[in-house]
């Protein structure tokens, strides 16, 4: 399905579905998720950034059990993770505003077939 420069997201799934999407919300719903993004972000690129640790915070039986390594390294893996889930959070708000201005496009057609009917009846 097809309109202008904008394919539907859905498919054919959602004609005649009986659902209503109101662009607007989901504009708003894309905010939020990247406002979530950009938090996940912080959170591996600056809150986490600061959390290391050194042997001369365990200890000799602490450094030479590895625990410097395994937390370090867990650390680094976590912010890994949090990359991951960032960059997938921003690409579900990209999809949301794309098909918002899917919508966008099937609304402002649809009050162009009204008008044009409306002004064919008078």
């Amino acid at each position: 399905m097809n309109n202008g420069n904008f394919t539907n997201p859905f498919g054919n799934a959602a004609a005649g579905s009986g659902f209503e999407v109101y662009p607007q919300a989901l504009r708003a719903a894309t905010d939020d998720v990247f406002a979530a993004r950009d938090k996940v972000l912080k959170f591996g690129q600056q809150d986490l950034a600061q959390v290391v640790l050194r042997d001369d915070d365990v200890g000799m039986l602490g450094a030479r059990a590895g625990v410097v390594e395994m937390f370090n390294n867990a650390i680094a893996h976590i912010r890994d993770k949090t990359d991951k889930g960032a960059m997938q959070l921003g690409q579900f708000g990209e999809a949301l505003d794309k098909a918002a201005d899917y919508y966008d496009t099937q609304d402002e057609a649809d009050f162009k077939r009204l008008r044009d009917l409306e002004k064919g009846m008078g």
